[in-house]
């Protein structure tokens, strides 16, 4: 089996200038870089981060997600709870595709499918995806998350091999020198989201 080749990149948070117009890019999903992870936060009085990204042909994608929270975005080490975390999957030209609030009908169905074996079939194009605070979220708590998604011609289950990857990590501060790509090794350690390639 070929060992994926992982591509990292850092970025600062813009905070409260984050929208859908700034979504940041995370990359493409393609034909021999079938997955892109993303490790961030929600910091307190950070309300929504958008990231966007290409999908290079028809296929299926699949979304991975963690959430932890903690009163220090270094620190979370307790698993957030259902509702805390909200994520909308929306159209370049901001409809909703799926959502992950369970009132929302059919968007939420499609999350369900996003976020299973089941995959979401989606079309050639550009995404992008909202993270944000959920109904339950309490607004002292800072929400650490991490999400993979990946595409394939074929619906990706548990066990579909996977070529290559990126690694995206947003702060709200530019990166020390000499850091290493490994600031929220917390919330992958304690999910173990990351920890096999081919989940």
């Amino acid at each position: 089996m070929t060992v994926p080749t992982v591509l990292t990149r850092y970025s600062q948070d813009p905070g409260a200038s984050d929208s859908r117009g700034l979504a940041r890019y995370i990359g493409s999903l393609e034909e021999g870089r079938s997955k892109v992870s993303v490790n961030s936060a929600l910091s307190v009085g950070d309300r929504s981060d958008f990231f966007r990204f290409r999908n290079t042909a028809d296929g299926y994608v699949r979304i991975r997600t963690g959430e932890l929270v903690g009163n220090d975005r270094n620190e979370g080490s307790e698993l957030a709870k259902d509702g805390t975390v909200h994520y909308q999957l929306l159209s370049q030209s901001g409809r909703v595709i799926a959502d992950s609030n369970p009132e929302t009908g059919s968007a939420y169905e499609a999350w369900q499918k996003l976020n299973s074996p089941d995959n979401l079939r989606l079309g050639k194009g550009s995404y992008t995806l909202q993270v944000s605070r959920g109904k339950e979220a309490i607004n002292s708590k800072v929400y650490i998350y991490s999400l993979t998604l990946r595409s394939n011609v074929e619906p990706i289950t548990n066990s579909s091999p996977e070529s290559a990857s990126r690694e995206f990590l947003t702060s709200e501060s530019p990166a020390p020198p000499g850091s290493q790509f490994d600031l929220y090794g917390n919330v992958t350690a304690i999910l173990g989201l990351f920890a096999d390639v081919r989940v």
